[in-house]
């Protein structure tokens, strides 16, 4: 089972300026083909997206040609994440809100969890983030609520995945709350912790995560930052381009 976490950029290419003449309009055929391609590369069985704006019909079509399930997290704001599975989704759960007192909600981004049948009469809780990227302190405060909701539906299947853009390297709170909980960070046990941000190698941080629970940390194998071409380049020239100003991260789980 591969599972991975990709910030997505709004489907734009970065730089979007560079990209567009490629990809032509937002939800144009040609664009709506470079992602299937792109997510077909990845060979994800699961696969979370954070900053996934774009058309429903666009996210239907890419789903739709890559024969996998679609559940949507809105955003309180404009940064909607999305789960595409193999498995089939049985549930899913938003944990941000808009908020008409205040400017930015906790969890502004999009927060929620995702239910999935992996084998006949066994689920398993894919909790995507993506986390407040400047404010500290704010982040810390959206991990204590995280972490309430991770305890409340841990009560329902021990089997869970926790990935998405948490805007922080390890050491945060969100972090030692999944650390606490003796969730397994994918990259550090079977990778090496690897910049993840950003994919031209100006800024080098690793704030794109993985980790699994107990049941699930037994079996990963691997886990990679994907740096491949199109993914990754060490130094933009003019007229080239990148999928998203993120890389994907994988951890590859033996079947149980």
């Amino acid at each position: 089972m591969r599972i991975g976490t990709y910030n997505i950029l709004a489907f734009t290419g970065y730089p979007a300026d560079q990209a567009s003449a490629t990809l032509g309009d937002a939800a144009s055929p040609e664009r709506i083909q470079h992602y299937v391609n792109v997510f077909g590369q990845l060979r994800c069985d699961i696969l979370a997206l954070q900053e996934g704006a774009a058309p429903p019909a666009m996210l239907h079509a890419i789903a739709r040609e890559l024969g996998m399930y679609l559940a949507t997290i809105p955003s309180p704001k404009a940064w909607p994440g999305h789960v595409l599975s193999r498995y089939p989704i049985l549930e899913s759960r938003t944990f941000g809100h808009f908020d008409p007192h205040r400017d930015t909600p906790l969890l502004s981004r999009a927060a929620g969890a995702v239910c999935v049948e992996i084998q006949p009469s066994r689920t398993a809780w894919i909790v995507a983030l993506h986390l407040h990227p400047s404010d500290v302190d704010l982040r810390a405060r959206e991990a204590s609520i995280l972490a309430d909701r991770i305890d409340e539906l841990s009560r329902s299947s021990t089997d869970m995945v926790v990935l998405g853009d948490l805007n922080c390297q390890i050491g945060e709170a969100m972090h030692n709350a999944l650390r606490d909980r003796g969730f397994v960070h994918a990259m550090e046990a079977a990778g090496g912790i690897r910049a993840t941000f950003d994919s031209t190698g100006r800024r080098k941080i690793a704030i794109d995560h993985i980790y699994l629970s107990p049941s699930l940390a037994t079996l990963l194998r691997r886990a990679e930052v994907v740096d491949w071409p199109g993914f990754f380049v060490d130094g933009l020239e003019p007229g080239m381009w990148v999928h998203s100003d993120h890389m994907p991260v994988i951890a590859e789980l033996a079947e149980d």
